[in-house]
């Protein structure tokens, strides 16, 4: 923790406490983890709990856990060390991760998330898949209230929670 710390105050260059677009894009560079700026923007997005696009600590520390899962995620069920995750190994890295996802939900997910069309995913694209579903499940949360694992919506709130969605 006190680690995570120093290196929050290392990167928050402007000393406000919270780090902007730059300054986290700057640090996850720092972690061989190169974004641009859009991406960067939908991590703390996802991570932000106060609208405020800016990350504090704290959501700073739960974004570092997040990414941590991922990289280790990745790791483990790339079976065969192609530092890649195939299909199937995405399949089982999501599902181990508490998502069940239908296989044409799947398809499309790899689809989005493949931009090279080559049926595999690197550790940025897998990231980016995981924070786009993190963005789903914090939205679809927003709605389903009852917790029903169901919701409706009218086309305003569907615009409203598209746009919500990284």
């Amino acid at each position: 923790m006190a680690n995570i710390q120093q290196w929050f105050a290392s990167i928050d260059v402007d000393r406000s406490g919270e780090l902007d677009v730059k300054e986290l894009q700057r640090a996850l560079s720092m972690g061989n983890l190169h974004f641009g700026i859009s991406d960067v923007d939908q991590m703390i997005r996802a991570f932000d709990t106060r609208g405020r696009r800016r990350l504090s600590f704290p959501e700073f520390q739960r974004l570092h856990e997040f990414l941590v899962n991922i990289q280790n995620s990745f790791a483990y069920f790339d079976a065969d060390r192609s530092r890649t995750l195939q299909t199937n190994e995405v399949q089982q890295a999501l599902s181990h991760a508490g998502f069940r996802l239908d296989p044409p939900v799947l398809a499309a997910m790899m689809s989005r998330h493949d931009p090279d069309n080559s049926g595999t995913l690197s550790l940025d694209e897998y990231i980016r898949m995981c924070l786009f579903l993190q963005s789903c499940v914090r939205t679809f949360t927003a709605f389903d209230q009852q917790r029903t694992g169901k919701i409706t919506l009218d086309f305003n709130q569907w615009v409203y929670a598209a746009s919500h969605v990284a």
